[in-house]
């Protein structure tokens, strides 16, 4: 294949050998961060149960469980703080968690008991203990998968309720927002809430119209309010889940698209709660979890009626790598074209930010150099959907001539976790994984060569790029540049948008005012037509 490169001024047609490497999908269930079967584990202040950090292990190693649902009852504060031990006691949970190599959702309520004289606590008191869990929330972030909203009536779920009226009225959904919207701000941007049904988040929100692509990952409350059902396939409404099927059912299928969706059933209702219906719904309203303990009935005949195993490995997402094509070679100094096909398996997408990166890895030394990829996760759509990720990236500018082994590394966003295989993504692919470091093998080596010298070039056209070192603007001529397309990389290969003028069809005029001082390649493509140039911003 052809791939023509700018250098020193000229435009450069350069022959490129390109393999394509096929990858084999995996039948193999295996724990994947942020999705799956869920352990249930709940506890009191009246009687503070601690978690187990070996069982926690256990459940990902031994039985392939890399979430649990966490409900702290908060009984003794109904009309009180929150006591330094149990906050205490909370920490060293999450301290556990994080160990274990685990996350958790996480519920708040105040009863499990639906004719208790004090089913939950004042709207007051509920904020009042939200600021005290602030801290301990925000600490432990990382470990969190999401929040329910919580807090309001028996279990939590927003039902039997003595403090926020049922059914609401207009004054009960504005105290229950505000309950919402400051569990939000305890929260850091990028985690997500969920809530009980479909019509409260339309009605907290006054928005009939579920998440566009635009409004999708932003950090609008309403962007970050998901769902759970709690009452999964028990009945033809979920015992009250749904309002109104033909109102909720399409609302509900838009949005679980960009939040967190998942629960668990409460009855056997068959034939709605076998496994037709089930894996029907759960493709269609992109279920990530579900409680592997309740309703045990409905498990069973999940495993009775043969689904179970489906259900098992296609809850959340399931990354299959299909093909992939990378160059034989690559010249320091020029980009690498990197092309991969992706097959999300799944019933839904990653909910948290993801950030794929490229790992070449010297054969020699083990000496490893990372490219970040513009591709995000979070938009590989599910159901079978193939995602195809081509993007042209620059090499790190420290990197040394030799031969490289390509990995593909989906690391967890917080700092702390990114180097830790069991938050890391793993693609279900056969002979791909590597559990030491949390890797996907590409399965491809590649040679960096030491950059090329105009001898080895063929002129065909120049590009005029001036000035350089640039300060606030950049110059780009070139006949009818207008009709191409321009792209600027930085050395890690992200795509930035930088706002331009085009006062003639053969020049460009780029604002590069918001670049940091560094170096940054710039490409203008169309057609047969392909120049990238290196250049260097310093203000």
């Amino acid at each position: 294949m052809k791939k023509m490169f700018l250098c020193l001024g000229m435009l450069v047609v350069l022959s490129v050998s390109a393999q394509t490497v096929t990858y084999t999908p995996s039948s193999a269930v295996f724990a994947n961060p942020e999705r799956g079967f869920y352990k249930h584990q709940e506890t009191s202040a009246s009687s503070y149960s601690h978690l187990s950090q070996n069982s926690m292990t256990n459940y990902r190693v031994n039985q392939g469980y890399s979430l649990l649902l966490r409900l702290f009852y908060l009984d003794s504060f109904i009309n009180s703080p929150i006591s330094s031990t149990y906050l205490t006691n909370m920490q060293q949970d999450f301290t556990k968690m994080r160990a274990a190599g685990v996350k958790c959702i996480i519920r708040f309520a105040y009863s499990d008991d639906p004719g208790a004289s004090q089913t939950d606590a004042t709207k007051a008191q509920v904020l009042a203990h939200i600021n005290q869990l602030k801290p301990i929330l925000l600490a432990n972030a990382d470990v969190i998968a999401c929040v329910q909203a919580g807090f309001i009536g028996a279990w939590g779920e927003w039902y039997y309720t003595d403090n926020f009226g049922f059914p609401p009225n207009a004054t009960d959904y504005a105290n229950r927002r505000d309950v919402v919207n400051a569990l939000l701000d305890a929260l850091p941007a990028g985690k997500m809430v969920q809530i009980r049904t479909p019509k409260l988040k339309r009605t907290l929100y006054n928005a009939n119209s579920p998440l566009s692509l635009t409004q999708a990952f932003t950090d609008a409350n309403i962007a970050r309010v998901g769902h759970h059902n709690d009452c999964f396939l028990a009945s033809d409404d979920d015992e009250g889940t749904y309002d109104n099927i033909n109102v909720d059912y399409p609302y509900l299928e838009q949005e679980t698209k960009y939040t967190p969706m998942g629960g668990e059933s409460c009855a056997v209702n068959l034939p709605r709660s076998g496994c037709s219906t089930a894996v029907f719904e759960m493709n269609k309203f992109h279920w990530s979890y579900m409680n592997i303990g309740y309703h045990p009935g409905v498990m069973e005949d999940f495993g009775d009626e043969g689904c179970f195993a489906e259900i098992e490995k296609k809850l959340g997402y399931r990354f299959e790598m299909v093909n992939g094509t990378y160059p034989a070679s690559v010249a320091i100094g020029n980009p690498m074209t990197f092309n991969l096909k992706i097959r999300n398996v799944g019933f839904a997408t990653p909910f948290s930010p993801r950030t794929p990166v490229l790992v070449l890895r010297n054969t020699a030394t083990n000496a490893e150099y990372k490219v970040i990829l513009e591709s995000d996760p979070r938009f590989w759509t599910s159901g079978g959907v193939v995602t195809e990720v081509d993007e042209n990236l620059a090499l790190p500018p420290n990197i040394v001539p030799g031969t490289y082994k390509l990995y593909l590394h989906l690391p967890d966003a917080a700092e702390n976790l990114a180097n830790r295989p069991e938050y890391s993504i793993r693609f279900a692919n056969n002979n791909t994984w590597d559990a030491v470091k949390g890797y996907n093998d590409l399965q491809h080596t590649m040679t960096v060569t030491s950059p090329l010298s105009t001898a080895d070039y063929e002129v065909t056209k120049s590009l005029t790029v001036y000035p350089v070192p640039t300060n606030n603007e950049l110059v780009m001529e070139m006949e009818n540049i207008q009709d191409l397309t321009v792209m600027v990389h930085n050395s890690l290969g992200q795509q930035i948008r930088l706002p331009h003028t085009a006062p003639a069809p053969d020049k460009i005029i780029l604002n590069t005012e918001s670049l940091s001082n560094g170096v940054y390649f710039v490409t203008v493509e169309g057609g047969t037509i392909r120049e990238t140039r290196r250049i260097i911003v310093s203000h």
